[in-house]
């Protein structure tokens, strides 16, 4: 079991004493609150229909309108001491909708530029329409769907903590890729990927919920599954979603397999795309860093119609991001970070060759001899790397929405995306003693002058051309859903398919096999003209390889991969339960999915027969899932007026897989209203993650890995027991093997929430919200060959999977996947956004939000000791989780007045602590904060002409150095290497 934490039970101590103090603030604003006889609105600027619902709740007046007449609408920010009819007055005044009241206690919404007869939702229609119909929302009956429950309601009305990013915090953030925006999300912490990692990337993005992997964060779009990326397989690459036709992107900070099935253990992400659109928009956006680099265009094209029976929206991007080099930055110009306080981590595979003699001795070669090898001779090949990988995405997206009949509707979605991506690499390195087949010298090859065989010799290859990695994806998405009303129950039937499809060239690798020939004896290989082989001199100084020699080892590397998932489902909800404390609502389904993938390397990487890229097997595999589920509200108590009250939420998953068994798996959720000020909200939820099918059936692959190995370190040998000597500590990449496992089980979890939120009456427009959680996981899927490496030094276990030669150096470590492992979160998380009344000089708003890591404690399955990754940094690239911060939040200041935006936002990071590599010794890397800045301005030119001006990191604050990590000496996944970075966006709408 995992240890108990240094402050045990600090969930439950924390929620009693925001609790007592909360309510001690409750029982203030309440008697304040009965003396204040005007009603208070708070409504965020929205869409309009949204904004209808929010007017309804708050107001306590039931409302009927029609979709058709809203869904291109949006709706003003509202929020101060207004009447009921002001405040509707307001919402809709440049709508050109009308209201009227009904029988003096519903409100219809109607059109008043047609005649009656053809206008949807006129108020004599309003009242014969039923509870609920396609295109009607009734919200005394029913909200909207949001991100965590099948089962519709007002968004504010829920047991599990939403982070809501509308289309108008997209904007503002100057995002261009979904990536870009989530990274700076306070929950978002750990390996999360983006074109910031360069070596060891793929030109995908993912995102992870606190700090654990992608493949524990459920990425849907619209609701619905979609295929994960062709080539990676773990998760969605959210480069492949243009954020130009993106609506809001919702993310549940919950354990939600009881809602979605596998996956969902950190949270879930749901990307809404954009329906509500009328008339035609022409966008450009332009940014380039203050040091001239990271050039960023995108150019969108979109066009929306609304109609009697439904809408068209279509939407065209091209996005195109130029290169940041590593040696543009003072921080990664060098892998020897000495001079700025870190290590050196060059590569001991040097341009003149490094030969390692039988007695042990090191020499370099240089000009026509050699000399000893001195502890500056090693390579910086950051000189050489790209930092920020250039990126070109083409998408279009369309949607169609058409009534059926009075009851029946239907949504038809397509999309179409391409995305290219070329990352720099360091020319080749070669270890000709740590290969995956080792190479060596013969004696009597020609170009050997020490007439015995070498078995080491490290070099890098500067003769070659540069290496390159290439990655091309398609994507191609569809989905269609027919909804409407049968006797009272709500239903949908939707068919979905995705298939993501991916490539990766990496050029100018060595061919082993040529080079193992070449380098063997003389009479095997005796020139082109001879027997076809051409011998290869790299014992020598830089320059010794001819062009003739590069041209007989020189090969490119190809692997093709692709992902598929189809789906069909079909769901049912109804206001069912007539209870005495109000309205109960059921949710039930049925979904069946077909995952499959393939990955297939060209017959050389299958072969083993590459040096410089990763070699592996052909990976292929697919499975068929059925799953049902149920879900429901049940109100347990209310007060007569219905201000407090007391509401259960449960739900119940069962997963029938056809590859491993099948897993059930429920979650309880509780909300207190204690009247207009205070929420009491929190829940449990069982989980669970069906292993990948890359990780089932991947085939075994080979790649030098950036691994610490513990005995480089003097004080350990003799004191650990696996190390009984002291090894090489030049070295820090080393052969690694890894592979699937058709017999892994799944993961699985336990997640607590607890919180509360604040909405205090006499500070009208500030909303205030704290949620504590907790996640244990077990059976945790590892392939981790650091882990490995550390407990076989610390304990002398895995000796079969870590293999050493005799002098103590790694030689082999094989680490397939296995479950292997636990984990356990907790922190809490926090928000709060203050709307200011409106004033003659504007409308001002403040929002931030914030989370803790209190703990993250991670152990290793062999029972060995927790570690508490809080607060730390542990580099992908060594296979760690990545920089868990024990604080990330933001703040934001916005303004609004008439045609003027403006916002002002600030990130903050704290300080991450890590050990500094061949060593025992930890250093900090420093906090964090940045700052950015936006205006904007809608010109009177057609239908609008918007400008926008944007600064991010508007101090140039850079990255701190992260002595430990392997890309660019920055923890890229948390931090930034571009600096002050400056854009532009005009956008005209017609």
């Amino acid at each position: 079991m995992l240890a108990a934490s240094r402050a045990t039970g600090f969930i439950a101590q924390g929620i009693v004493s925001a609790w007592l103090a909360i309510s001690i603030a409750f029982g203030w604003t309440q008697h304040v609150a009965a003396a204040e006889p005007v009603r208070h609105y708070d409504i965020r600027e929205s869409s309009l229909s949204a904004a209808l619902i929010q007017f309804s709740r708050q107001s306590n007046t039931p409302i009927v309108f029609s979709d058709r007449l809203t869904r291109h609408l949006s709706a003003p920010t509202l929020v101060g001491e207004l009447t009921r009819d002001d405040a509707l007055s307001r919402l809709l005044a440049e709508s050109e909708l009308n209201w009227e009241l009904i029988d003096e206690r519903i409100v219809a919404i109607y059109s008043s530029d047609c005649p009656q007869e053809r206008c949807e939702g006129t108020a004599p229609g309003a009242v014969a329409l039923p509870i609920y119909e396609p295109g009607m929302e009734q919200t005394y009956v029913y909200g909207s769907r949001l991100t965590g429950s099948r089962i519709r309601r007002d968004p504010n009305r829920f047991s599990a903590p939403v982070e809501v990013y509308a289309r108008s915090d997209i904007e503002r953030s100057g995002a261009q890729t979904l990536g870009e925006l989530l990274r700076f999300v306070p929950a978002v912490i750990g390996n999360s990927t983006s074109t910031a990692i360069s070596n060891g990337g793929d030109g995908t993005a993912t995102v992870t919920l606190r700090g654990l992997p992608a493949s524990n964060t459920l990425i849907l779009i619209n609701g619905r599954r979609i295929a994960n990326d062709g080539l990676a397989g773990e998760s969605v690459d959210l480069n492949s979603i243009s954020p130009a036709a993106v609506e809001r992107v919702e993310i549940l900070k919950d354990g939600a397999s009881a809602i979605y099935g596998s996956d969902a253990i950190a949270g879930v992400v749901n990307i809404i795309m954009k329906r509500d659109f009328h008339g035609f928009l022409a966008e450009t956006y332009v940014g380039e860093s203050s040091r001239g680099d990271l050039t960023t265009t995108t150019q969108t094209l979109q066009y929306g119609n609304s109609f009697r029976d439904g809408g068209v929206f279509i939407s065209a991007t091209h996005y195109e991001q130029e290169p940041l080099f590593s040696r543009d930055r003072s921080v990664s110009a060098s892998a020897d970070t000495r001079h700025l306080g870190g290590t050196d981590l060059r590569s001991s595979a040097t341009a003149d060759a490094r030969v390692v003699l039988p007695d042990g001795s090191a020499l370099i070669a240089e000009g026509n001899g050699y000399r000893p090898a001195g502890s500056e001779d090693l390579f910086n090949y950051q000189a050489f790397t790209s930092a920020v990988v250039p990126l070109r995405r083409s998408s279009v997206y369309a949607s169609v929405t058409r009534d059926l009949s009075e009851q029946v509707t239907t949504l038809l979605e397509a999309t179409y995306l391409q995305t290219s991506a070329r990352a720099t690499l360091a020319p080749t390195p070669i270890f000709t003693g740590f290969e995956q087949m080792p190479l060596s010298v013969a004696a009597d090859n020609i170009y050997n002058d020490f007439d015995q065989e070498i078995t080491d010799v490290r070099r890098r290859l500067l003769e070659f051309p540069g290496r390159m990695q290439q990655n091309e994806s398609r994507v191609g998405r569809l989905s269609a859903i027919v909804e409407g009303l049968y006797a009272d129950w709500h239903w949908d039937i939707g068919v979905n398919w995705s298939r993501s499809e991916a490539w990766e060239t990496v050029t100018n690798l060595v061919d082993a096999n040529r080079l193992r020939r070449a380098l063997g004896p003389a009479a095997g290989c005796r020139g082109a003209e001879v027997d076809g082989c051409v011998p290869v001199d790299i014992m020598g100084p830089a320059g010794s390889i001819t062009d003739e020699q590069v041209d007989y080892l020189r090969l490119d590397g190809r692997t093709r991969g692709d992902t598929t998932l189809s789906s069909a489902a079909l769901n049912l909800s109804n206001a069912l339960l007539n209870l005495p404390a109000g309205r109960g609502d059921l949710a039930l389904g049925v979904e069946f999915r077909h995952e499959s993938t393939t990955k297939q390397p060209d017959p050389r990487l299958a072969s083993i027969g590459t040096i410089g890229a990763t070699n592996f097997q052909p990976t292929r595999g697919d499975r068929k899932i059925l799953e049902l589920y149920g879900e429901s509200r049940i109100p347990l108590w209310s007060n007569a007026s219905g201000g407090r009250n007391l509401q259960l939420e449960a739900a119940l998953r069962h997963s029938a897989y056809s590859d491993f068994g099948s897993s059930t798996n429920p979650k309880i959720g509780l909300k207190l209203q204690l009247g207009p000020s205070l929420t009491l909200r929190g829940g449990y939820a069982m989980g669970f993650r069906a292993p990948s099918l890359n990780e089932l059936y991947e085939g075994n692959s080979e790649q030098q890995a950036f691994i610490a190995d513990p005995c480089t370190i003097a004080a350990n040998v003799g004191q650990l027991p696996g190390c009984t000597q002291l090894a090489d500590a030049s070295r820090n990449q080393f052969l690694t093997v890894k592979g699937g496992n058709p017999d892994l089980n799944p993961e699985t979890s336990n997640s607590v929430s607890a919180g509360a939120i604040w909405t205090p009456v006499v500070l009208p427009g500030l909303r205030v919200s704290l949620d504590f959680f907790e996640i244990r996981q077990e059976d945790v899927v590892s392939s981790s060959a650091q882990t490995l490496v550390d407990r076989n030094a610390a304990t002398g276990a895995f000796g079969e999977q870590v293999q050493r030669d005799a002098r103590g150096n790694l030689t082999r470590v094989t680490a397939n996947n296995v479950n292997f492992g636990k984990r356990r979160v907790r922190g809490a998380d926090l928000s709060l956004a203050y709307y200011f009344p409106d004033q003659p000089w504007g409308q001002v708003s403040v929002t931030g939000t914030g989370a803790w890591i209190h703990e993250y404690l991670s152990q290793p399955g062999d029972g060995g000791p927790d570690v508490d990754l809080a607060g730390t940094f542990r580099d992908e690239a060594s296979e760690g989780l990545g920089g868990i911060p024990e604080w990330k939040g933001q703040l934001g200041l916005r303004w609004k007045r008439e045609r003027w935006l403006a916002s002002y936002d600030m990130h903050h990071v704290s300080a991450l602590e890590e050990t500094v590599p061949g060593s025992t010794l930890t250093r900090e890397i420093d906090s964090w904060t940045v700052h950015d800045m936006q205006v904007s301005y809608v010109f009177d030119v057609l239908s609008g002409l918007r400008l926008t001006l944007g600064i991010d990191n508007l101090f140039d604050q850079a990255a701190p150095l992260a002595a430990s990590a392997f890309n660019d000496n920055i923890d890229a996944r948390t931090h930034e290497l571009r600096g002050r970075f400056w854009y532009t966006r005009i956008s005209q709408r017609f």
